[in-house]
């Protein structure tokens, strides 16, 4: 569903159509609304709620924790680098001195 004015996508996000505008890649966006619409489908089958609304809420408030989450273990992951390369580096230190 390519628009011939650059940088405008077509999608459909939870049965709406919506025509956006992107200064970056076309698929990336179809991708992020792709994942935006599974959210709150499966937001609303989980809640039961048909309210477009708190569907799109709530699928906010996944996607958020989503994040948190990722942040969090992406902070671990680079302490744990931090301090074997602080090691590594002590070693080398010690055999090359």
């Amino acid at each position: 569903m390519e628009n011939p004015q650059s940088g405008v996508v077509d999608v459909k996000i939870y049965d709406r159509e919506y025509r956006l505008r992107t200064s970056g890649e076309a698929d990336r966006l179809r991708s992020v609304c792709s994942y935006l619409d599974k959210k709150m489908r499966e937001v609303s089958a989980s809640s039961g709620s048909v309210d477009t609304l708190k569907v799109a809420v709530l699928a906010a408030l996944s996607i958020g924790d989503e994040l948190f989450r990722a942040r969090d273990a992406l902070q671990k992951m680079d302490d744990s680098v931090s301090r074997r390369s602080l090691a590594c580096v002590s070693m080398l230190d010690r055999f090359l001195c």
